[in-house]
């Protein structure tokens, strides 16, 4: 079976802080794979070079058997992978409802993932559309971006620390969902 993403021998580093060292991987379609450790292992580094948000120092990162590594991150979520950082990064001055129609306009691409779809696996976003995300609670910030990152429709969804401020039913329904 041929991966959809694959990770072979990677390296990055910030500056000259070496973090990642010979990194390899395959996810193939439908696989759910998890990088557990400790804080400071490289988790976050290496979802961040495979996003183009970290140039790799080398290495391969394929997507689909294309060398994606060194891409710009709008070409590669494009390309269909979407990225839950950590941080979440939503606009903090437009509405849900905005927030989540914007990155359905800003992907192209249809698919399983609707306001109806993310409204149904976060129904207090529904209750929420109306209001700036920057006057949401950090759980409710937190479901807004992963809504968000589905509505572009992703082949290959990446989530560093998903559950952050999440409550337990709302994680369970992620993982049953998603």
């Amino acid at each position: 079976m041929t991966a959809l993403l694959a990770i072979e021998d990677l390296h990055s580093a910030y500056g000259l802080s070496r973090v990642l060292f010979g990194i390899s991987l395959d996810v193939a379609a439908g696989e759910c794979v998890c990088l557990l450790g400790r804080n400071g292992v490289g988790k976050t580094t290496t979802i961040r070079s495979v996003m183009g948000l970290l140039r790799p120092t080398s290495g391969r990162i394929s997507w689909k058997e294309t060398d994606i590594a060194g891409w710009a991150p709008h070409r590669v979520a494009r390309a269909g992978i979407g990225f839950v950082p950590e941080d979440r990064r939503i606009f903090a001055e437009l509405t849900v409802w905005e927030n989540l129609e914007i990155a359905a306009r800003a992907a192209g691409r249809s698919g399983r993932w609707t306001l109806d779809a993310v409204y149904g696996l976060f129904p207090k976003l529904r209750e929420l559309r109306n209001r700036q995300g920057g006057f949401l609670s950090g759980g409710e910030q937190q479901m807004l971006t992963i809504a968000r990152t589905l509505m572009g429709n992703p082949e290959l969804l990446l989530l560093d620390e998903p559950s952050e401020g999440l409550a337990p039913l709302v994680v369970e329904a992620l993982l049953d969902n998603v």
